[in-house]
Protein backbone atom coordinates (compact mmCIF):
# COMPACT_ATOMS: atom_id res chain seq x y z
CA UNK A 1 0.00 0.00 0.00
CA UNK A 2 1.35 3.56 -0.81
CA UNK A 3 1.45 6.53 1.19
CA UNK A 4 -1.28 7.76 -0.58
CA UNK A 5 -3.54 4.61 -0.28
CA UNK A 6 -2.44 4.34 3.60
CA UNK A 7 -3.78 8.51 3.82
CA UNK A 8 -7.15 7.66 2.50
CA UNK A 9 -8.01 4.35 4.23
CA UNK A 10 -6.96 5.81 7.47
CA UNK A 11 -8.94 9.45 7.02
CA UNK A 12 -6.25 11.27 6.98
CA UNK A 13 -5.28 14.36 4.89
CA UNK A 14 -2.26 14.04 2.99
CA UNK A 15 -0.82 17.24 3.97
CA UNK A 16 -0.42 15.91 7.11
CA UNK A 17 1.38 12.87 6.02
CA UNK A 18 5.19 12.82 6.24
CA UNK A 19 7.15 11.11 3.11
CA UNK A 20 10.64 10.29 3.56
CA UNK A 21 12.95 10.58 -0.12
CA UNK A 22 16.63 9.88 0.11
CA UNK A 23 18.63 12.12 -2.45
CA UNK A 24 22.35 11.98 -3.74
CA UNK A 25 25.07 13.15 -5.13
CA UNK A 26 29.19 12.59 -4.41
CA UNK A 27 29.16 13.83 -1.18
CA UNK A 28 26.68 11.25 0.39
CA UNK A 29 22.77 11.10 1.16
CA UNK A 30 20.55 13.23 1.81
CA UNK A 31 16.91 12.26 3.16
CA UNK A 32 14.10 15.03 1.96
CA UNK A 33 11.04 15.34 4.26
CA UNK A 34 7.65 16.91 3.17
CA UNK A 35 4.15 15.81 3.32
CA UNK A 36 2.53 13.55 0.22
CA UNK A 37 0.96 16.30 -1.10
CA UNK A 38 3.59 18.19 -2.31
CA UNK A 39 6.61 16.86 -4.74
CA UNK A 40 10.26 18.11 -4.65
CA UNK A 41 11.53 21.53 -6.17
CA UNK A 42 15.60 20.39 -7.02
CA UNK A 43 16.12 23.88 -7.88
CA UNK A 44 15.21 25.06 -4.58
CA UNK A 45 17.44 21.92 -3.08
CA UNK A 46 20.39 23.20 -4.44
CA UNK A 47 20.34 26.73 -3.79
CA UNK A 48 19.67 26.02 0.02
CA UNK A 49 22.36 23.19 0.15
CA UNK A 50 24.80 23.85 -2.53
CA UNK A 51 24.02 20.69 -3.52
CA UNK A 52 22.46 19.00 -7.13
CA UNK A 53 20.89 16.32 -5.55
CA UNK A 54 19.25 13.50 -7.38
CA UNK A 55 16.52 10.40 -6.53
CA UNK A 56 18.41 7.68 -4.90
CA UNK A 57 17.34 4.50 -2.70
CA UNK A 58 17.82 2.39 -0.21
CA UNK A 59 20.80 0.05 -1.96
CA UNK A 60 23.44 0.24 0.11
CA UNK A 61 22.08 1.13 3.16
CA UNK A 62 20.66 -2.00 4.49
CA UNK A 63 22.15 -1.38 7.76
CA UNK A 64 20.77 1.98 8.79
CA UNK A 65 17.28 0.14 7.54
CA UNK A 66 16.92 -3.01 8.60
CA UNK A 67 13.93 -3.34 11.08
CA UNK A 68 12.29 -1.43 8.22
CA UNK A 69 9.78 -3.03 5.46
CA UNK A 70 11.11 -2.23 1.74
CA UNK A 71 10.06 0.75 0.55
CA UNK A 72 8.95 2.16 3.95
CA UNK A 73 11.39 4.64 5.94
CA UNK A 74 10.60 6.94 8.66
CA UNK A 75 11.07 10.24 7.83
CA UNK A 76 13.66 10.74 10.55
CA UNK A 77 16.79 10.37 8.66
CA UNK A 78 18.90 12.17 11.37
CA UNK A 79 17.93 9.21 13.75
CA UNK A 80 19.36 6.65 11.06
CA UNK A 81 22.40 9.21 10.68
CA UNK A 82 21.72 10.68 7.65
CA UNK A 83 21.54 14.40 6.73
CA UNK A 84 17.83 15.59 6.71
CA UNK A 85 16.03 18.86 5.48
CA UNK A 86 12.29 19.06 6.08
CA UNK A 87 9.83 20.86 4.50
CA UNK A 88 8.51 23.86 6.27
CA UNK A 89 5.00 22.86 5.00
CA UNK A 90 5.06 20.17 7.49
CA UNK A 91 5.91 22.93 10.61
CA UNK A 92 3.19 24.47 12.88
CA UNK A 93 0.91 21.36 12.08
CA UNK A 94 -1.40 20.09 15.04
CA UNK A 95 -0.77 16.52 14.11
CA UNK A 96 1.94 14.84 11.78
CA UNK A 97 1.18 11.22 10.25
CA UNK A 98 3.93 8.55 9.13
CA UNK A 99 4.88 5.34 8.47
CA UNK A 100 6.85 3.64 11.21
CA UNK A 101 9.17 1.02 8.90
CA UNK A 102 6.10 -0.72 8.11
CA UNK A 103 3.26 -0.55 5.75
CA UNK A 104 0.45 -1.97 8.11
CA UNK A 105 1.20 1.01 10.55
CA UNK A 106 0.81 4.65 10.84
CA UNK A 107 1.63 6.62 14.10
CA UNK A 108 0.26 9.80 14.82
CA UNK A 109 2.55 12.77 16.31
CA UNK A 110 1.84 15.74 17.85
CA UNK A 111 3.31 18.70 15.63
CA UNK A 112 5.38 19.70 18.53
CA UNK A 113 6.70 16.25 19.37
CA UNK A 114 7.67 15.86 15.25
CA UNK A 115 9.83 18.97 15.70
CA UNK A 116 11.45 17.75 18.60
CA UNK A 117 12.47 14.45 16.65
CA UNK A 118 13.75 16.40 13.77
CA UNK A 119 16.07 19.09 16.18
CA UNK A 120 18.96 17.76 13.59
CA UNK A 121 17.68 18.77 10.65
CA UNK A 122 16.90 21.86 9.00
CA UNK A 123 13.97 23.47 8.22
CA UNK A 124 13.32 24.89 4.78
CA UNK A 125 10.82 25.36 1.69
CA UNK A 126 11.96 23.25 -0.95
CA UNK A 127 8.56 21.30 -2.34
CA UNK A 128 5.85 22.42 -4.75
CA UNK A 129 1.86 21.31 -3.54
CA UNK A 130 -0.12 18.80 -5.76
CA UNK A 131 -3.03 21.51 -5.86
CA UNK A 132 -0.27 23.89 -7.45
CA UNK A 133 -0.20 21.24 -10.74
CA UNK A 134 -3.77 21.69 -11.49
CA UNK A 135 -4.25 22.92 -14.86
CA UNK A 136 -6.14 25.87 -15.40
CA UNK A 137 -8.27 27.18 -18.32
CA UNK A 138 -8.77 30.73 -18.94
CA UNK A 139 -11.90 32.55 -17.54
CA UNK A 140 -13.40 33.29 -21.11
CA UNK A 141 -15.64 30.37 -23.00
CA UNK A 142 -13.03 28.28 -25.06
CA UNK A 143 -9.91 29.93 -23.35
CA UNK A 144 -6.58 28.47 -23.65
CA UNK A 145 -5.32 25.27 -21.32
CA UNK A 146 -2.83 26.80 -18.68
CA UNK A 147 -0.64 24.65 -17.62
CA UNK A 148 1.12 24.68 -14.39
CA UNK A 149 5.02 25.80 -13.81
CA UNK A 150 6.80 22.82 -13.36
CA UNK A 151 10.60 24.17 -13.79
CA UNK A 152 12.56 23.02 -11.25
CA UNK A 153 10.27 19.62 -10.47
CA UNK A 154 13.34 17.85 -12.20
CA UNK A 155 17.00 17.03 -10.80
CA UNK A 156 18.82 18.43 -13.83
CA UNK A 157 22.31 16.25 -13.19
CA UNK A 158 20.10 13.26 -12.97
CA UNK A 159 18.27 13.97 -16.46
CA UNK A 160 21.78 14.59 -18.19
CA UNK A 161 23.25 11.66 -16.80
CA UNK A 162 19.72 9.77 -17.88
CA UNK A 163 20.29 11.45 -21.22
CA UNK A 164 23.46 9.94 -21.90
CA UNK A 165 22.71 6.45 -20.80
CA UNK A 166 19.06 6.39 -22.79
CA UNK A 167 20.40 4.07 -25.50
CA UNK A 168 20.95 1.61 -22.92
CA UNK A 169 17.60 0.71 -23.48
CA UNK A 170 16.05 -2.40 -21.50
CA UNK A 171 17.57 -5.90 -22.78
CA UNK A 172 14.50 -7.54 -24.24
CA UNK A 173 13.50 -10.74 -21.67
CA UNK A 174 14.49 -14.55 -22.52
CA UNK A 175 10.73 -16.01 -22.45
CA UNK A 176 9.65 -12.80 -25.07
CA UNK A 177 13.16 -13.54 -27.54
CA UNK A 178 11.98 -17.10 -27.65
CA UNK A 179 8.01 -16.09 -28.42
CA UNK A 180 8.85 -13.77 -31.21
CA UNK A 181 11.93 -16.29 -32.83
CA UNK A 182 9.09 -19.26 -32.66
CA UNK A 183 6.58 -16.19 -34.37
CA UNK A 184 9.02 -17.04 -37.25
CA UNK A 185 9.04 -20.48 -37.42
CA UNK A 186 7.05 -21.64 -40.17
CA UNK A 187 6.93 -25.01 -38.61
CA UNK A 188 6.06 -23.95 -35.33
CA UNK A 189 2.77 -25.31 -33.47
CA UNK A 190 0.96 -25.30 -30.64
CA UNK A 191 2.86 -28.12 -28.46
CA UNK A 192 6.05 -25.63 -29.29
CA UNK A 193 4.49 -22.67 -28.20
CA UNK A 194 3.49 -24.60 -24.97
CA UNK A 195 6.46 -25.93 -24.35
CA UNK A 196 8.05 -22.51 -24.14
CA UNK A 197 5.31 -20.86 -22.08
CA UNK A 198 5.24 -23.50 -20.15
CA UNK A 199 9.10 -22.49 -18.63
CA UNK A 200 7.21 -19.82 -16.98
CA UNK A 201 4.25 -21.16 -14.70
CA UNK A 202 2.68 -17.99 -13.90
CA UNK A 203 2.68 -16.90 -17.53
CA UNK A 204 0.94 -20.33 -18.24
CA UNK A 205 -1.49 -20.00 -15.89
CA UNK A 206 -2.21 -16.45 -16.94
CA UNK A 207 -3.34 -17.87 -20.06
CA UNK A 208 -5.46 -20.50 -19.15
CA UNK A 209 -7.14 -18.25 -16.91
CA UNK A 210 -8.31 -15.92 -19.98
CA UNK A 211 -9.09 -18.63 -21.92
CA UNK A 212 -11.72 -19.91 -18.55
CA UNK A 213 -12.99 -16.41 -18.84
CA UNK A 214 -16.18 -15.67 -19.31
CA UNK A 215 -15.73 -13.36 -22.83
CA UNK A 216 -15.19 -16.94 -24.40
CA UNK A 217 -18.28 -18.38 -23.54
CA UNK A 218 -16.34 -21.83 -23.08
CA UNK A 219 -18.88 -24.67 -21.39
CA UNK A 220 -15.76 -26.98 -20.12
CA UNK A 221 -13.31 -26.04 -18.01
CA UNK A 222 -9.72 -25.92 -19.40
CA UNK A 223 -6.96 -27.14 -17.45
CA UNK A 224 -3.61 -26.95 -19.39
CA UNK A 225 -2.15 -24.12 -21.87
CA UNK A 226 -2.63 -26.86 -25.25
CA UNK A 227 -6.26 -27.16 -24.28
CA UNK A 228 -5.99 -23.42 -24.03
CA UNK A 229 -4.85 -23.18 -27.11
CA UNK A 230 -6.50 -25.90 -29.48
CA UNK A 231 -9.72 -25.26 -28.51
CA UNK A 232 -10.77 -21.54 -26.99
CA UNK A 233 -7.69 -19.06 -28.29
CA UNK A 234 -5.57 -20.59 -31.13
CA UNK A 235 -1.95 -20.80 -31.52
CA UNK A 236 -1.61 -16.78 -32.68
CA UNK A 237 -3.69 -15.30 -29.94
CA UNK A 238 -1.62 -17.19 -27.41
CA UNK A 239 1.88 -16.61 -29.19
CA UNK A 240 0.63 -12.55 -29.18
CA UNK A 241 -0.72 -13.14 -25.46
CA UNK A 242 2.22 -14.86 -24.16
CA UNK A 243 4.60 -12.33 -26.09
CA UNK A 244 2.89 -9.14 -24.82
CA UNK A 245 2.16 -10.57 -21.24
CA UNK A 246 6.42 -11.98 -21.03
CA UNK A 247 7.37 -8.28 -22.58
CA UNK A 248 5.19 -6.48 -19.80
CA UNK A 249 7.20 -7.57 -17.11
CA UNK A 250 10.30 -6.12 -17.75
CA UNK A 251 9.95 -2.68 -16.00
CA UNK A 252 8.76 -1.77 -12.75
CA UNK A 253 7.06 1.15 -12.05
CA UNK A 254 5.49 2.77 -8.55
CA UNK A 255 2.00 1.13 -8.22
CA UNK A 256 -0.43 3.89 -6.94
CA UNK A 257 -1.55 6.83 -9.07
CA UNK A 258 -3.43 6.62 -12.67
CA UNK A 259 -0.06 6.14 -14.24
CA UNK A 260 1.15 3.59 -11.26
CA UNK A 261 1.12 -0.33 -12.03
CA UNK A 262 -2.25 -0.90 -10.66
CA UNK A 263 -3.95 1.60 -12.92
CA UNK A 264 -1.86 0.38 -15.52
CA UNK A 265 -2.15 -3.28 -16.33
CA UNK A 266 -5.97 -2.65 -15.49
CA UNK A 267 -6.30 -0.54 -18.30
CA UNK A 268 -3.82 -2.30 -20.47
CA UNK A 269 -5.92 -6.19 -20.05
CA UNK A 270 -8.88 -4.29 -20.56
CA UNK A 271 -8.12 -2.54 -23.69
CA UNK A 272 -6.57 -5.74 -25.08
CA UNK A 273 -9.74 -7.93 -24.29
CA UNK A 274 -11.55 -4.93 -25.54
CA UNK A 275 -9.66 -4.56 -28.98
CA UNK A 276 -9.91 -8.51 -29.48
CA UNK A 277 -13.76 -8.53 -29.06
CA UNK A 278 -14.03 -5.49 -31.56
CA UNK A 279 -11.89 -6.59 -34.27
CA UNK A 280 -13.93 -10.03 -34.19
CA UNK A 281 -17.02 -7.99 -34.50
CA UNK A 282 -15.36 -6.01 -37.39
CA UNK A 283 -16.42 -7.29 -41.35
CA UNK A 284 -14.53 -10.29 -42.55
CA UNK A 285 -13.11 -7.81 -45.33
CA UNK A 286 -11.92 -5.48 -42.61
CA UNK A 287 -11.02 -8.09 -39.54
CA UNK A 288 -7.42 -7.76 -38.73
CA UNK A 289 -5.53 -11.01 -36.77
CA UNK A 290 -7.41 -10.98 -33.13
CA UNK A 291 -3.48 -11.92 -31.33
CA UNK A 292 -2.48 -8.76 -32.31
CA UNK A 293 -5.02 -6.99 -31.61
CA UNK A 294 -4.82 -8.29 -28.16
CA UNK A 295 -0.75 -7.79 -28.13
CA UNK A 296 -1.46 -3.76 -29.39
CA UNK A 297 -3.77 -3.50 -26.86
CA UNK A 298 -2.33 -4.91 -24.36
CA UNK A 299 1.18 -2.81 -25.07
CA UNK A 300 -0.15 0.40 -26.66
CA UNK A 301 1.17 2.48 -23.22
CA UNK A 302 3.98 0.65 -22.54
CA UNK A 303 5.98 3.92 -23.19
CA UNK A 304 4.42 4.87 -19.48
CA UNK A 305 6.32 1.69 -18.15
CA UNK A 306 9.59 3.55 -19.85
CA UNK A 307 9.40 6.51 -18.73
CA UNK A 308 9.37 5.70 -15.39
CA UNK A 309 12.06 2.82 -15.98
CA UNK A 310 14.62 6.18 -17.09
CA UNK A 311 12.93 9.42 -15.85
CA UNK A 312 11.92 8.35 -12.64
CA UNK A 313 11.09 11.83 -10.84
CA UNK A 314 9.54 13.30 -14.06
CA UNK A 315 7.33 10.35 -14.34
CA UNK A 316 6.77 10.72 -10.45
CA UNK A 317 5.20 14.27 -11.14
CA UNK A 318 3.39 13.22 -14.56
CA UNK A 319 1.94 10.80 -12.02
CA UNK A 320 0.78 13.27 -9.69
CA UNK A 321 -0.43 15.34 -12.51
CA UNK A 322 -2.41 13.61 -14.03
CA UNK A 323 -4.58 12.38 -11.06
CA UNK A 324 -4.59 16.42 -10.20
CA UNK A 325 -6.12 17.26 -13.65
CA UNK A 326 -8.26 14.05 -15.04
CA UNK A 327 -10.21 15.90 -17.45
CA UNK A 328 -7.22 17.16 -19.03
CA UNK A 329 -5.45 14.75 -21.90
CA UNK A 330 -2.79 13.29 -20.97
CA UNK A 331 -0.83 14.37 -24.13
CA UNK A 332 -1.55 17.89 -23.29
CA UNK A 333 0.16 17.29 -19.68
CA UNK A 334 3.29 14.94 -21.01
CA UNK A 335 4.23 17.92 -23.32
CA UNK A 336 4.62 19.90 -20.23
CA UNK A 337 6.22 17.09 -17.89
CA UNK A 338 8.51 15.12 -20.44
CA UNK A 339 11.18 16.59 -22.82
CA UNK A 340 12.18 19.33 -20.67
CA UNK A 341 15.37 20.92 -20.89
CA UNK A 342 18.26 18.37 -22.15
CA UNK A 343 15.77 15.94 -22.53
CA UNK A 344 13.26 17.64 -24.82
CA UNK A 345 14.67 16.36 -28.55
CA UNK A 346 14.51 12.79 -27.24
CA UNK A 347 11.24 12.82 -25.70
CA UNK A 348 9.09 15.49 -27.38
CA UNK A 349 6.27 13.22 -28.42
CA UNK A 350 6.03 11.27 -24.73
CA UNK A 351 5.36 8.15 -23.95
CA UNK A 352 3.57 6.54 -27.36
CA UNK A 353 7.04 7.45 -29.11
CA UNK A 354 9.22 6.42 -26.52
CA UNK A 355 7.15 3.33 -26.20
CA UNK A 356 7.70 2.62 -30.37
CA UNK A 357 10.90 3.49 -29.41
CA UNK A 358 11.66 0.79 -27.18
CA UNK A 359 9.67 -1.68 -29.70
CA UNK A 360 12.02 -1.21 -32.42
CA UNK A 361 14.76 -1.80 -30.42
CA UNK A 362 13.60 -5.53 -29.63
CA UNK A 363 12.83 -5.81 -33.21
CA UNK A 364 9.16 -6.23 -32.09
CA UNK A 365 6.31 -6.66 -35.23
CA UNK A 366 5.91 -3.87 -37.24
CA UNK A 367 1.86 -3.85 -36.23
CA UNK A 368 2.97 -2.95 -32.63
CA UNK A 369 5.38 -0.07 -33.19
CA UNK A 370 3.19 1.63 -35.69
CA UNK A 371 -0.07 1.17 -33.08
CA UNK A 372 1.70 2.44 -30.28
CA UNK A 373 2.94 5.08 -31.65
CA UNK A 374 -0.38 6.31 -33.54
CA UNK A 375 -2.80 5.41 -30.79
CA UNK A 376 -3.54 8.89 -30.40
CA UNK A 377 -3.74 10.18 -33.43
CA UNK A 378 -7.22 9.63 -34.78
CA UNK A 379 -6.09 11.01 -38.50
CA UNK A 380 -3.82 7.85 -38.86
CA UNK A 381 -4.79 6.05 -41.92
CA UNK A 382 -1.60 4.40 -43.24
CA UNK A 383 -0.15 0.75 -42.76
CA UNK A 384 -1.69 -0.95 -39.90
CA UNK A 385 -3.69 1.99 -39.37
CA UNK A 386 -6.70 -0.78 -37.91
CA UNK A 387 -4.65 -1.50 -35.03
CA UNK A 388 -4.59 2.08 -33.45
CA UNK A 389 -8.48 2.65 -34.34
CA UNK A 390 -8.90 -0.59 -32.82
CA UNK A 391 -7.04 1.33 -29.47
CA UNK A 392 -9.05 4.54 -30.28
CA UNK A 393 -12.33 2.72 -29.85
CA UNK A 394 -11.66 0.44 -27.20
CA UNK A 395 -10.35 2.99 -25.04
CA UNK A 396 -13.06 5.78 -26.15
CA UNK A 397 -15.84 3.05 -24.98
CA UNK A 398 -13.19 2.38 -21.58
CA UNK A 399 -13.53 5.81 -20.40
CA UNK A 400 -17.83 5.79 -20.49
CA UNK A 401 -16.40 3.13 -17.45
CA UNK A 402 -13.53 5.24 -15.98
CA UNK A 403 -11.00 2.87 -17.13
CA UNK A 404 -7.74 4.43 -19.11
CA UNK A 405 -6.77 7.76 -20.54
CA UNK A 406 -8.71 8.32 -23.66
CA UNK A 407 -9.52 11.74 -24.03
CA UNK A 408 -13.16 12.05 -24.00
CA UNK A 409 -16.04 8.74 -23.74
CA UNK A 410 -17.56 10.32 -27.29
CA UNK A 411 -17.23 7.90 -30.24
CA UNK A 412 -15.71 9.11 -33.81
CA UNK A 413 -17.72 7.84 -36.40
CA UNK A 414 -15.11 8.13 -39.13
CA UNK A 415 -13.10 5.05 -36.60
CA UNK A 416 -16.26 3.27 -36.81
CA UNK A 417 -16.81 3.92 -40.02
CA UNK A 418 -13.17 2.88 -40.84
CA UNK A 419 -13.84 0.06 -39.01
CA UNK A 420 -17.03 -1.35 -40.05
CA UNK A 421 -19.07 -1.27 -36.85
CA UNK A 422 -22.09 0.46 -35.77
CA UNK A 423 -21.85 2.41 -32.45
CA UNK A 424 -25.16 1.09 -31.23
CA UNK A 425 -23.40 -1.93 -31.65
CA UNK A 426 -20.37 -1.59 -30.11
CA UNK A 427 -21.65 0.21 -26.68
CA UNK A 428 -23.86 -3.19 -26.48
CA UNK A 429 -21.52 -4.99 -26.30
CA UNK A 430 -19.33 -3.12 -23.95
CA UNK A 431 -22.03 -3.41 -21.69
CA UNK A 432 -21.79 -7.15 -22.01
CA UNK A 433 -17.99 -7.12 -21.78
CA UNK A 434 -17.96 -5.34 -18.85
CA UNK A 435 -20.54 -7.73 -17.25
CA UNK A 436 -18.12 -10.60 -17.89
CA UNK A 437 -14.29 -8.86 -16.76
CA UNK A 438 -13.87 -10.20 -13.77
CA UNK A 439 -11.38 -12.06 -14.80
CA UNK A 440 -9.33 -9.01 -16.45
CA UNK A 441 -9.07 -7.73 -12.83
CA UNK A 442 -7.58 -10.97 -11.90
CA UNK A 443 -4.69 -10.92 -14.69
CA UNK A 444 -4.28 -6.92 -13.87
CA UNK A 445 -3.81 -7.89 -10.11
CA UNK A 446 -0.93 -10.45 -10.90
CA UNK A 447 0.86 -8.44 -13.45
CA UNK A 448 0.75 -5.39 -11.24
CA UNK A 449 2.40 -7.86 -8.10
Amino acid sequence: MSLEQAAEAADVEQQEMARGVLLKDEQGIVMAVLPVSHVINFHSLKELLGRTLEMSGVNGMSEQFSDCEEGSIPPFGSLFGIETIVDESLAGLSKVYFEPGSHTTLIELGGTDFGNLQKSARFASFSTSSHDLKVRQAKEQGGPIVLPEVEGLTPLAEVKKRIEGLYKLPAMPEMARRILKLRDDPNAGAKELASIVELDPSLAAQVIRYANSPLFGYAGKLDTLQEAIARVLGFEAVLNMALGLSAGGTLRNPPDGPLGLNAFWKHATYCAAACQMLAKMMPKGKRPKLGMAYLTGLLHNFGFLMLGHIFMPEFFLLNKMVAANPETPITVLEKRMIGMGDAQNVLSMGHAEVGAWLMESWEMPEELIVSMREHHNADYTSEYAVYAQLILLANTLLKGHDIGDADSDEISPAILEALGLEEDQVIEAMVEFMENSSNLDDLASQLAA
